[in-house]
């Protein structure tokens, strides 16, 4: 990413129910007296491809390897098991390639040039 522009979540078009639902879940968190309920919204929150990537391939693995082990199909279950690493290997190397999560303080210098470019 080359250029950073500050996004806050209500700018991301979330529909209606998910609004409601994301309230409703911040109620129950603050009623059971979770330390959380009340922190910020990540503006990267869901939007690194590394981690996408990495889930996918290994949510695949998971059915992969899940449906297979009660019928007995081991090269299945272990292929599933295979891709569980190969998650891993695919996560660390896009991370590495720049397509991972950025820092907090990357973040932070990102936001203080959008806010300087913006005031020029």
């Amino acid at each position: 990413m080359s250029e950073v522009i500050e996004v806050t979540q209500a700018e991301k078009s979330h529909s209606k129910v998910g609004e409601v639902a994301s309230k409703a879940a911040l109620v129950g968190m603050s009623m059971m007296g979770s330390s959380v309920a009340h922190t910020e919204p990540h503006a990267d929150h869901g939007y690194a491809p590394a981690r996408w990537a990495a889930a996918a391939i290994s949510g695949i693995g998971w059915l992969v390897g899940g449906i297979a082990f009660p019928f007995g199909v081991w090269a299945l279950v272990v292929l599933g098991g295979v891709l569980q690493i190969v998650a891993v290997i695919v996560n660390l190397s896009m991370n590495a390639a720049g397509m991972g999560a950025k820092a907090n303080d990357d973040w932070a210098a990102a936001k203080l040039k959008a806010a300087e470019a913006r005031a020029s």
